[in-house]
């Protein structure tokens, strides 16, 4: 004989537990997703920083060794004596004269491997600077078009060039009219503030 008592559903402070219930496991689960988001974006924006820093240095290596070299095929080299009869060609630019010359304002102006010192651009006023970082935009200008903000927008730049010994080992530094070598290091900074380094070499060739 069937059961005479009601079937009855939950009641209203089960129905009450339960949101809450569902609202601390929620929570929970947001509060975890929160977390890893900044770490899913981190790898994205270091690839963008490592492109950049790709780009640059490839035309900063396309570029003459020095001021006073042949920017025409590198027939010599600034410092060398050679051919017959003998000829000294001109010293190669002292390292504390690094940096872009005369009316070299934009990147693609720049004709040899030091005018990309951004402690120079940065003191001739040629982009306006962020304690001594450089807008990434200005080195993807290109002839005849102003600065594109939005490409690399709150990426910075910093570059050092600076005379490298490559005659002898572990490749020390050099000052003054340094024939060999330079090295080129190179700084991008993220738009966390977080920063990458790079660097190589540039023999006098």
């Amino acid at each position: 004989m069937p059961s005479l008592k009601a079937r009855r559903g939950f009641t209203l402070i089960e129905f009450v537990v339960g949101i809450v219930l569902l609202a601390i496991a929620l929570t929970g689960v947001l509060g975890l997703l929160i977390n890893q988001a900044p770490q899913a974006v981190d790898p994205v924006q270091q690839v963008r920083a490592a492109q950049l820093a790709q780009r640059i240095l490839s035309e900063v290596l396309q570029k003459s060794f020095d001021e006073r070299s042949d920017h025409n095929g590198g027939r010599f080299r600034c410092g060398e004596t050679a051919g017959t009869p003998p000829v000294t060609y001109p010293a190669c630019t002292d390292t504390a004269n690094y940096g872009p010359e005369g009316s070299e304002i934009r990147p693609y102006q720049f004709n040899d491997v030091d005018d990309y010192q951004t402690s120079v651009i940065c003191s001739k006023n040629l982009v306006g600077c962020d304690a001594g970082w450089v807008p990434a935009n200005y080195f993807s200008a290109q002839s005849g078009q102003g600065l594109d903000e939005a490409e690399y927008r709150q990426f910075g730049v910093k570059i050092r060039v600076s005379g490298a010994d490559l005659t002898k080992d572990p490749l020390p530094a050099c000052s003054g009219t340094c024939s060999t070598g330079k090295r080129i290091e190179l700084w991008v900074r993220l738009p966390d503030r977080s920063e990458l380094a790079f660097a190589l070499y540039r023999g006098n060739y």
